[in-house]
């Protein structure tokens, strides 16, 4: 990071490891940053557990005074049901709490959430979007649960016949790969496009948004609309 900020000015840096652990590691990288003179001039995203965030409030604060202003962190469903499927520990209260922490410390909070999983109706679909909409993070991701070789969600979706696209150019969290127990594939998708639309087709959030006084906020915003994101989520049903 000091290489990337001194000798290429580097502004921004994206940490892509998909689980930053700030327990482990978060209190030798606040310390170590602050020694060289981070903060402000350099500033830096990660992704998070939302029980990490959680159980280290103190850390999360250590590390924004040292730049990091940007965490998306991994709610994955509303209902605790479908998080035992996924075989996560957290809790769904977490996710308020970690928003919470990440609020007090400035920090823009992006959530990601999960859908398709063999249980998922649309009723369960619908909870989830208000679930988002009432967490109220400044960003937020919806993906479809996607069978990615190599995985146990691959292996048993196969063995099952679950899969009904075998075009790996389509494992991208976007296109919908397998129907649920009630839902044909093509209403997945469906349902994907209804969540982006309900949270960034919302004219409250649309305009709050592109107006926020946070940078990355109002840019994101900005991208979305100008890209017409939704649009193209559209054309995918």
């Amino acid at each position: 990071m000091v290489i990337l900020r001194d000798e290429l000015g580097a502004g921004f840096i994206w940490l892509t490891d998909d689980n930053f652990e700030f327990g482990r590691r978060g209190a030798d990288l606040a310390r170590e940053l602050k020694e060289r003179g981070f903060g402000d001039s350099v500033t830096w995203f990660c992704q998070a557990r939302m029980d990490d965030i959680v159980q280290h409030p103190d850390i999360v604060s250590r590390l924004h005074d040292v730049g990091n202003t940007w965490q998306l962190f991994g709610v994955e469903n509303s209902s605790p049901q479908v998080l035992s499927d996924f075989r996560k520990e957290e809790k769904v209260e977490d996710a308020a709490k970690a928003v919470g922490i990440l609020r007090k410390n400035g920090i823009l909070a992006q959530s990601m959430m999960v859908i398709g999983s063999r249980r998922d109706t649309s009723g369960s679909i619908q909870e989830l979007r208000e679930f988002a909409l009432g967490l109220d993070t400044d960003l937020a991701i919806f993906a479809v649960l996607t069978p990615l070789p190599g995985t146990e969600v691959n292996e048993v979706a196969a063995q099952s016949g679950w899969i009904e696209d075998s075009n790996y150019s389509h494992y991208d969290m976007v296109h919908a790969i397998m129907p649920t127990e009630t839902l044909t594939r093509q209403e997945v998708q469906e349902e994907l496009y209804q969540c982006y639309r309900s949270f960034f087709g919302s004219p409250m959030n649309a305009l709050r948004g592109m107006f926020s006084s946070n940078e990355i906020k109002k840019r994101c915003y900005r991208h979305l609309a100008g890209k017409r994101v939704l649009g193209t989520l559209r054309q995918l049903v």
